[in-house]
């Protein structure tokens, strides 16, 4: 009876070990299973990382391609309009038809003035050497370094067109006035004082000085356009019924003639003007 005891125990022990390393076996299985499965799905995560890397810097190079050509559409666009630029004759016939209260109220309907109290200009308009690609770019604003904080302000009354963050411009307020006219403030600080559809008047705080977006240390980008066409700011900042002459000669792309026609219409003053 002891034989058959130990018998029966011993082929217990061999199944009950047969079992275990049967269950061993089918964790090891099923367990290198799932780690080739993990393996497969980190390797495909990879790939599509490796791939979305790859797309971003198509999609950057395509944008920089597209930056440069806008660059050259705008700077033959500049040139076809310093070709079609008025004579001095026709500036010298313009100036004698406007009476000084004329001129000033054509004045009054520019962007006018420092955008900001801080004048130290650190990029001027026109083409440059962007400081973070390196490259020859042309610079559609006026830079002004400050100190972080520094108010901005309308340079006349509009319509906020845009108030939000742009990837190039940062945190940026686009402002359309009346007869054509936009100005732009770029990389201000995150706490905007307007929003999209505000009425504001010229000396209207709309945001602080800021580093936001492509910039390489605080300073307002400022834009000037007329329509479709971006304009040097400089002449902008300190016109006035002394250097208005030079206004009129160094903004190629604005038909003064007409302009000037609308801003006297819009005062009720067309009469007093007779131009070409």
């Amino acid at each position: 009876m002891e034989r058959c005891y130990f018998k029966d125990k011993k082929q217990a022990y061999i199944i009950v070990m047969s079992v275990i390393a049967f269950t061993f076996v089918i964790v090891a299985i099923v367990s290198a299973f799932y780690t080739s499965k993990a393996k497969e799905i980190k390797y495909q995560q990879q790939k599509l990382i490796s791939y979305n890397q790859k797309l971003q810097q198509h999609i950057d190079l395509k944008k920089e391609e597209y930056d440069a050509i806008q660059d050259k559409i705008e700077d033959l666009e500049t040139l076809i309009g310093q070709n079609r630029s008025i004579q001095k004759r026709d500036i010298a016939k313009i100036l004698n038809a406007l009476s000084t209260q004329t001129k000033q109220l054509i004045v009054d309907a520019l962007p006018q003035g420092y955008p900001c109290s801080s004048k130290r200009i650190t990029s001027k308009f026109g083409y440059r050497v962007h400081p973070i690609y390196k490259s020859r770019r042309f610079h559609h604003g006026i830079d002004f370094g400050g100190k972080m904080g520094t108010p901005i302000v309308a340079t006349a009354d509009g319509i906020v067109e845009f108030a939000d963050f742009d990837k190039g411009y940062g945190n940026l307020v686009v402002i359309s006035h009346n007869f054509g006219f936009k100005t732009a403030y770029g990389h201000m600080q995150k706490k905007l004082q307007v929003v999209r559809g505000d009425f504001v008047k010229k000396g209207d705080v709309i945001g602080y000085l800021g580093n936001s977006g492509i910039s390489t240390g605080p300073h307002l980008h400022y834009e000037v356009k007329y329509i479709k066409n971006v304009l040097d700011p400089y002449h902008f900042l300190t016109v006035d019924l002394e250097n208005f002459e030079k206004l009129l000669n160094a903004q190629n792309h604005i038909v003064w003639e007409s302009l000037i026609h609308a801003i006297m219409h819009q005062y009720g003053s067309a009469r007093l003007v007779k131009l070409l």
